[in-house]
């Protein structure tokens, strides 16, 4: 994109803030965004927003930063509460009033809010009642009321209400263990009885692990899963709403995602299999189904490639059919398959050519209302599927655009106006980096953009856009762009006059963030690559300003124009050093096998260039930051280039040898398949690539470093383990070297989960790091 046309969208942008928001830049204030309004940052939670069947009331839920964090990691598997539901509250919001009420009124942890068929009752799931255990509770919508429905303790992201809603279908924890011997068993690995140790003296402490020696003239292969796929194992049941009864319809299945058939007879769910290879994260599930009484449980597919959420399955409307769609990080051809439920054939319905590895989460097909075609997302264009020719077509491709999301009706149906003439897809500008609607004609594919304005509507979750009826219902979306929060926005399917419906950080108002621009410049090899530039919010022309970069190696962080803070939320805001003055760049930098390191140079340090030379960045004043392969990334730089003045990496790590042989206590080992074929881009083995390995680890250069470093790690890191900062800072102190590490006791991999007062010091830390090493004016 060309500098003229960066200057009209960030215009374009910012009339766009001003008139929706509807304040002056008099309202606004150039202080520093306070570590405490930042950290008081509501978001929405990941659990689906959706309208009551009569679309008079959306649901949605909130987070809250700042209430105390359980660490979840810890204790997920006993509570049976999922990161993205701690801190949250379930809201209800009228259509006649517009006003929002607060369901659950800050009470433990709510989440996965689920209308009946009737809309009488709303489901959801909470540990609210004392016990620590996530359990099913509902909202009586005619009385007010909450009540907890049963006591079984539930697991995992799925509520299914039967057709005449007098059951609810949900997954618990095995009957045969109770939520402490489950966390204890998924810990230590030891999930089956014949992984058990004969000869373990009695009372001792030891956990003893096994590794099976393979043969040269078999066909098996090591395995070193990089996390433990028992984390789905589960207890599928069935709930009367008028009693609690549950009713075991499966047990001591891996489960990831469930639905139920239309007419309410079976229940069908993705089971994760196994690794495909132990230098891969691809998992190959099985698909089942099973009857509502557990009679009858069929395997309709084996050993298929889908996304890690194996959430990628629709019924078609009768019932008849399940379709899938694979995906995943080993998946080439991104084919959509059904299985006819009488027959048991399974069938490809597509045969796309094989590509590449898809980078983008396969989409749920979706059916239309008479279940003869089916629709899909590939390679960033509409596609449909007929069941009857068994064939696959081009719906629909927009210029210069990604389609990244369809619009849903119902359980798997195609969201459709006109009586199916129409529908609306959720698009990526690949030049402007935003996001937009569009309108396409299903019969001739021509598309119309209805809603295009420098913001993101899928960077709070896929599951944040809901629509409301078909033919001429309305639309429910999350919207942020970089110096706006999120909020929710409602529209009628012209979007001629959305509405904000939401106002969650009122506290943000008072601000005047920067702005943000894209930027573009030429790798030392020739690529064109772009970045996303903020300004300081107190930017005048002419001024150079104290630049710091915000790395991320294999990343096009140039998509993340439109994100609100461009880096993340809370800690990670970076609108926190743009109101500090400092301009900040986040660069593309895309990598290459066997050359990672060097590849970080030369892409980053020629952006670096760019914004010098546009007058912006003082040369004499650089910074660099990063988070975990961003870590690693920072740490990359620094020992190449003695230009910075200052650097942070968190929870990140400088030798890959060591990286890859990190355990777990349960004995997965995750960096072995990310460090040979996924971002480590080793491209295999240590002993097979022995000086790969050497020369793409910034710790044998540490000597080298001649920029001050703060080092950031949580103690319970699980991605990067914590050893892997203790060897940079005492390699680091060994040397001499200006360096600080802190440690933040039981914290896990991402700041954002961390507890309120680690991540005011983690801020604070940052800040006056960066404040101590480069200043700002």
């Amino acid at each position: 994109m060309n500098e003229a046309r960066c200057a009209l969208l960030v215009a374009a942008t910012c009339v766009f803030n001003l008139a929706v928001l509807n304040c002056s830049a008099s309202a606004q204030e150039k202080l520093p965004l306070s570590v405490e309004d930042a950290l008081k940052l509501r978001s929405f939670g990941e659990s689906a927003f959706r309208f009551s069947p009569d679309g008079e009331r959306l649901a949605y839920v909130v987070r809250d930063n700042q209430k105390s964090n359980p660490r979840y990691q810890e204790t997920q598997a006993r509570t049976g509460v999922p990161w993205h539901a701690t801190r949250a509250d379930i809201y209800i919001v009228g259509r006649k009033t517009n006003e929002s009420i607060n369901l659950t009124a800050g009470q433990a942890n709510n989440w996965l809010p689920a209308w009946s068929p009737d809309g009488q009752f709303l489901a959801f799931y909470s540990d609210r009642d004392g016990s620590g255990q996530a359990r099913v509770w509902i909202w009586d919508v005619a009385k007010n009321e909450l009540r907890k429905v049963s006591d079984v303790d539930v697991r995992g992201d799925g509520i299914e209400w039967s057709p005449d809603g007098k059951a609810l279908f949900v997954t618990t924890v095995p009957r045969d263990l109770s939520p402490e011997d489950f966390a204890k068993m998924l810990s230590s690995g030891n999930s089956h009885p014949s992984d058990d140790d004969s000869h373990k003296t009695p009372g001792s402490s030891v956990i003893l692990y096994r590794g099976a020696p393979i043969s040269p003239n078999t066909q098996a292969a090591s395995t070193s899963d990089p996390w433990n796929l028992d984390l789905y194992l589960r207890d599928l049941v069935s709930i009367e709403l008028s009693s609690g009864r549950a009713t075991l319809i499966a047990h001591g299945q891996r489960i990831t995602k469930f639905l139920l058939s239309p007419d309410g007879s079976r229940l069908a769910y993705s089971r994760p299999n196994r690794f495909e290879r132990a230098d891969s994260q691809q998992i190959l599930f099985d698909i089942l189904t099973v009857d509502i009484f557990g009679k009858e449980q069929r395997n309709l597919a084996s050993n298929i490639r889908l996304d890690y959420d194996g959430g990628a399955l629709s019924w078609s409307p009768d019932g008849s059919h399940l379709s899938f769609h694979a995906g995943g990080v080993g998946d080439k051809a991104h084919d959509c398959f059904v299985v006819d439920l009488s027959s048991g054939k399974l069938e490809n319905l597509t045969h796309l050519q094989p590509e590449r590895p898809s980078d983008r989460k396969a989409e749920t097909p979706l059916w239309d209302a008479k279940g003869k075609n089916i629709y899909f997302v590939n390679d960033g264009e509409l596609w449909r599927a007929s069941l009857e020719r068994s064939s696959a077509a081009r719906v629909a491709q927009i210029p210069n655009h990604e389609i990244r999301l369809m619009m849903s009706y119902s359980q798997g149906q195609l969201w459709t106006l006109n009586h199916g003439e129409a529908t609306i897809v959720v698009t990526h500008d690949d030049l402007g980096r935003q996001d937009g609607f569009y309108r396409v004609d299903l019969s001739t594919g021509r598309n119309a953009k209805l809603l295009e304005n420098g913001q993101c509507y899928t960077c709070s979750g896929q599951n944040q856009i809901a629509a409301a009826r078909e033919n001429g219902g309305r639309l429910a979306y999350v919207a942020e762009e970089a110096g706006s929060s999120p909020d929710i926005w409602i529209s009628s399917p012209e979007f001629q006059s959305p509405q904000r419906l939401t106002h969650v950080n009122p506290q943000l108002d008072r601000y005047h963030f920067g702005t943000a621009q894209l930027v573009s410049w030429s790798s030392v090899d020739g690529e064109e690559l772009y970045g996303v530039l903020l300004l300081p919010s107190n930017y005048v022309k002419g001024t150079r300003y104290p630049l710091i970069l915000w790395v991320y190696g294999g990343d096009t962080l140039s998509d993340h124009f439109d994100h609100f803070g461009l880096a993340g939320t809370g800690p990670l805001n970076l609108q926190m050093l743009a109101t500090r003055g400092y301009a900040v760049l986040l660069p593309d930098a895309p990598q290459h096998l066997g050359t990672p390191m060097l590849d970080l140079a030369k892409t980053i340090l020629p952006g670096v260039d760019k914004v010098i030379s546009m007058g912006i960045a003082d040369p004499d004043r650089l910074g660099v930051m990063g988070h975990s392969y961003g870590g690693y990334s920072v740490l990359s730089l620094i020992v190449q280039t003695g230009r910075f003045k200052a650097a942070l990496e968190a929870d990140g790590m400088g030798d890959l040898i060591s990286a890859y042989g990190e355990m777990q206590r349960d004995g997965t080992a995750f960096q072995v398949s990310n460090t040979e074929q996924d971002q480590g881009m080793m491209g295999g083995t240590p002993w097979q690539f022995r000086e790969r390995y050497i020369e793409n680890s910034p710790l044998f250069y540490f000597d080298r470093v001649g920029t001050p470093l703060l080092i950031v790690h949580g103690s319970e890191d699980r991605a990067v383990a914590p050893f892997l900062g203790d060897q940079v800072f005492v390699a680091l102190r060994r040397l001499g070297k200006d360096v600080e590490y802190a440690k933040y006791e039981g914290e896990d991999h991402s700041p954002l989960s961390w507890s309120y007062p680690n991540q005011t010091d983690f801020c604070n830390r940052m800040i006056g790091w960066f404040g101590r090493h480069l200043g700002a004016r």
